[in-house]
Formats: C-alpha cells, structure tokens, sequence
C-alpha cells in the first residue's frame, strides 16, 4: 500500500479554453501515491486509465450534481484508507471538505474550516472580524433586508448567491425600478417554490466597489506565502458575462510597487483566515480601497477568496512567467496538485523583475459567426481563435456552463501599459474582420452588408 492514497473528485462537463491534462502527468516516477478517481463521464483519459498508479475510478455524468459522489467515496475509503483528497472544482470544494472530515481526514480544509474559503458571508465577516477592510455586506432572508439594505447604504449593489461561482446568479441593481424589477421577476426564482416559500440566507447584498480590481493566486504552506503571483485585471467577468465585453489580465512585475503591496496583503488576510495544516492553493481578488479616510495598511478590500487554483487561463499566464510553456512537467497544475497531496514541488523560476505577460478573451456575439481569421498579423502578439474556424456556429447568450469566448490574445512585454495596448490593438483588428451576422437575418443579405463594410474600410480607412 503507497504511503499516499488520493482521492480525487473532478467534473469536467465545462469545457476549457485551455488543453486539460492527465492527472498521471503530475505525479514522478518515484512518487509513492495510488490515485482513486471519480469524475464526469467520458473526461478521463485513456492514459489515466492505463496508469498502473490510477487503482480505481469511477465516471458519472454530473458529479457535482449527484450525492452518489459522496457514498462512493466512504465506501471506497473503507477499502483503501485514503490520506488526501484533492478536487480543483470550485462547485465541489465545500463537499470535499466535508468528505475530509467524514473520512477523518486531517489534510486539507474540513467541514470546519472551509466556510472562510467559500461561503461569501462567513469569508467577509471572518475578514471583519480580523481587522480587513470589506464593503457593506449582509445577509438576505426577506426582500425586506434588502430594501433596508438600500436605504442605508445607497445604490448600486450587489445581490449573489453566498456559495456562487464567478458570476453566476450575480445581479448588478442600481436604480429604483432595476430593484423592482429583481423583487417582482428574479430574486424568487432562485427557490424551488414547490418546495419552500422563504429565503434561507443563500444570497448575499453588499455595496458596489467602484476602485480597481486586482487577485493575487498563490500557495501557502502552513499558513505562510511560498510562493504568489498578483494581477491587475483588464476587465472584469462581470463585464464579460453581464455587458459582453473583454475580460483580460495582466501579470504585476516584481519592478512595480503594487507587486509587494498585493503580496502583503494577501499574507494579511490568510494570517486572518484559518490555514490548513499542510498547503493551501488560493485565488485572492481584491478591490482598490478609494476611502480617503483609510487606515495606512487598508490599501485593498476584500471582494472573494478561494481555496482553488485560479481559472485556466490565468494558470496559462503564470505557466508563461514561471514554468515551460506546454510541458506537462513544468506547470501550475502540477504545483497545485503536488502541495494539496503533500509531494515534493517542481522548482519554479522567478519571473524577471521587468516581464509581463498580458492576455485578453473577446467574448461572442449574439448571432452566427460565419467568420473569424485563423492567424494575426500584429507582431508580437499570439492570436487563438477559440471559436470554430471551419464553419459558422450560433451563439444565443452567456452560459455559464458553456463556451462564450471567440478568441484570446496573449502578449509578452516588459511593462503592463505596452501589454494592454497590444491586446488592445489586436481586439480592434479582430473586431474589424469577424463576420458575425444576426440570427433572424437572411445568410445572403448578411454576406452582402459585410462585403460593403469591408471594402468601405478598404476605400477610405
């Protein structure tokens, strides 16, 4: 029996902007580890399924739908006295806490700890207590919480579910007949209604932070930062998923005074929270603080924090700062997986103090695409189409479980001004030449109207 059993819980129903990797492509040859895997059907791979090291698995076609995820696990813990168990999917990471404690498992978050990590309530008033700043925040159990919440604090605001993903179930009220709109058609659609009639306090309001948001995606070993890399995002996901606008990030280099800042305060805040006993992977987001009257030390406020790895295209950016980009040995999925099952971690190349790396995803448009261009013509700037290049596909609206990206830019700089512009200027050129046509409109009539504005710009650009 190997000195560490894993079990790994995974859903993989959502599809990724960036290749996904075997699991037995982060473990050595000299590891003494068994993996016992369950996960969405089809996701995993034949060279996983191979691997002398992968004793058992298990595919079902929603994991993170389907309480069976948890009876397989104690049935299989009884058999095989699992040491850890890992997941790197935001949805099941409060389940796999309370996993851990039901298997007594000592590694990791636990049922007991988790709460600061995922439910959004419990993470700010933890914060809070702890001396970091946060916004205007409180608990919904009644549409008149809300209100009183308003009336107190002002608009805009923020109502979101206490255990959301990303953006999911966000909504963004600024005015009167917005909030009415939200109590009247929205907030009681969240509810089985079949069911229950009331709020149990799933949604959270909290003020609109107007400054700049920054993360920083790190690792900790007890307690403690080894290792952190902070960003500036260029536009947000909210933007991308509620306004179809670019969401992009851009790495802070070592040369920047927000760089040891950002560092700094995510050490401030983890000394706060309550740190797992081996390694913690985090995802930190963070807002500019534009109280005039703060404290010296309260330069952030706090919007999320998660015990997750950051999303993969962010994964991708830090792979390109500190790793080989496209080995399978060298990468931050395989640092986040080694540190969560207490293995030996890779050696990771500090960026230089003057690198930047900067990317930008061009969300889809409502209605067909009928083209996007398969190479960019811009110097020094990587070009992916993410869309179907070969054949016209529909597109209706943002679906959090789907694809919603039709391209990415990514660009190599020495400061982060240079890297925006270039992603910048390539959103412009790419949003010049895609022919995205309306879903009500007749193919030839579209064709036609596009052929006019390109030689438009070919006559008098």
């Amino acid at each position: 029996m190997a000195s560490r059993r894993v079990l790994i819980l995974d859903d993989c129903q959502i599809e990724s902007i960036i290749e996904e990797y075997s699991w037995s492509d982060l473990i050595d040859d000299d590891d003494d580890i068994e993996l016992y895997i369950l996960t969405s059907t089809g996701a995993l791979s034949e060279k996983d399924k191979s691997c002398p090291r992968v004793r058992a698995y298990k595919e079902i076609d929603h994991p993170t739908t389907d309480g069976t995820l948890e009876l397989w696990s104690y049935e299989m813990h009884k058999k095989h006295s699992f040491t850890h168990v890992y997941t790197k999917n935001e949805d099941l990471i409060m389940r796999v806490a309370h996993v851990r404690s039901l298997l007594n498992i000592q590694t990791g978050l636990t049922s007991e700890t988790i709460a600061a990590y995922r439910e959004k309530v419990e993470m700010k008033q933890t914060a809070s207590r702890g001396g970091f700043p946060v916004p205007p925040f409180a608990r919904l159990y009644a549409p008149a919480d809300l209100i009183a919440f308003i009336e107190k604090q002002g608009y805009p605001v923020v109502v979101k579910p206490t255990l959301g993903c990303a953006t999911s179930g966000l909504t963004l009220i600024k005015t009167p007949a917005e909030l009415e709109k939200f109590l009247s058609e929205k907030l009681f659609t969240c509810i089985d209604i079949d069911q229950r009639m009331d709020l149990v306090g799933e949604l959270m309001v909290e003020g609109y932070m107007k400054g700049h948001m920054f993360h920083v995606d790190g690792i900790a070993k007890d307690g403690k930062i080894i290792h952190a890399w902070p960003f500036s995002y260029l536009h947000t996901c909210l933007g991308f998923s509620q306004e179809g606008t670019a969401y992009g990030n851009s790495s802070i280099p070592k040369s920047h005074p927000l760089h040891d800042r950002l560092c700094k305060t995510a050490q401030r805040l983890l000394d706060i929270l309550p740190s797992p006993n081996d390694g913690l992977v985090f995802h930190l987001e963070l807002y500019e603080n534009l109280n005039e009257n703060r404290l010296p030390d309260d330069d952030f406020v706090l919007c999320e924090i998660a015990a997750r790895a950051p999303g993969a295209s962010i994964t991708h950016l830090i792979d390109l700062l500190s790793f080989s980009d496209g080995d399978s040995k060298q990468s931050f999925a395989r640092l986040d997986f080694r540190i969560s099952v207490s293995l030996p971690i890779p050696k990771i190349t500090e960026p230089l103090a003057d690198k930047v790396v900067t990317d930008l995803i061009i969300p889809r448009k409502p209605g067909k695409l009928m083209y996007i261009p398969r190479e960019c013509p811009i110097h020094d700037l990587r070009y992916i189409p993410i869309a179907n290049v070969d054949k016209p596909t529909v597109y209706e609206k943002y679906d959090v479980n789907g694809m919603n990206a039709a391209c990415r830019f990514i660009a190599r700089t020495k400061t982060m001004e240079e890297g925006q512009e270039l992603v910048e200027k390539g959103f412009e050129w790419f949003d010049s030449v895609l022919i995205n046509t309306p879903l009500d409109e007749p193919c030839t009539v579209a064709l036609i109207k596009e052929l006019h504005r390109y030689f438009h710009r070919k006559i008098f650009a």
